[in-house]
């Protein structure tokens, strides 16, 4: 199966119900399945996994579209 990446640059809110995150997608490391954030709020970088980006609960939501 295919990973499907996120597009570069776009925003993201993160729907654990622990944390009021909003993460902007900054590149990809291809040799590693995983795609690094940056979070707006605090403007700290991160990796998460590239199947995180579905809509789905303990994932992200992309901005708009809920």
């Amino acid at each position: 199966m295919k990973l499907e990446y996120p597009a570069i640059g776009s925003k993201w809110k993160d729907l654990d119900s622990r944390v009021q995150r909003t993460v902007e997608v900054i590149r990809y490391d291809h040799a590693k399945p995983r795609v690094r954030i940056a979070c707006i709020e605090t403007q700290r970088l991160s990796w998460a996994k590239p199947e995180r980006f579905n809509g789905k609960s303990g994932g992200y939501a992309k901005l708009g579209s809920r």
